[in-house]
């Protein structure tokens, strides 16, 4: 059961900005490690306001994906680094 308000946000309305924003840099970070970097951090931020009931919920499927593909981009990152480290 949901209230009103909750229903609205939960299902009524399409992803907010920051899970648009999120998913976009998170794809464009395989162009660049940085964005991909923003698209972690604003898909964490999307998920806690969609739990919070502050952002739709029809963005989660965004921003975990945004997340998910954050966290790629951390670990592609790391084993660069570590290549590289060990190269030296």
């Amino acid at each position: 059961m949901l209230c009103l308000h909750c229903h609205t946000v939960a299902l009524g309305e399409k992803p907010s900005k920051r899970a648009t924003l999120a998913l976009i840099f998170a794809t464009v970070g395989f162009i660049g490690f940085v964005p991909g970097l923003v698209g972690l951090v604003l898909g964490y931020q999307e998920l806690a306001a969609i739990r919070r009931g502050a952002a739709p919920g029809a963005g989660e499927g965004w921003a975990v994906l945004a997340r998910n593909v954050g966290w790629f981009h951390v670990a592609m990152l790391v084993i660069i680094g570590f290549g590289v480290a060990l190269r030296n």
